[in-house]
């Protein structure tokens, strides 16, 4: 069995229609994987900031720091994957 992924306009008749036809002879449609997400509520994420980088007068940390914590916090994803 094979799996194909086709990228059509849905109001093109005849790729309907040859789509129909190969659901008729057999074919099924399968649904995309949803991806889990990982999310982490405003008050998670203020908190790893925090023992990341430090307390911060008003809790504003720079565009840096959010990328570094996003890339570590994006490569831990990453690397659970496949452990």
């Amino acid at each position: 069995m094979q799996t194909i992924t086709l990228q059509y306009k849905e109001d093109n008749a005849l790729i309907t229609s040859a789509l129909h036809t190969a659901i008729l002879a057999g074919a099924k449609v399968i649904e995309p994987k949803k991806k889990e997400k990982i999310s982490l509520d405003n008050a998670e994420v203020l908190n790893a900031y925090k023992n990341m980088f430090g307390k911060r007068k008003n809790n504003k940390y720079t565009e840096n720091e959010i990328f570094i914590f996003n890339s570590k916090l994006n490569a831990a994803n990453i690397l659970a994957k496949y452990l």
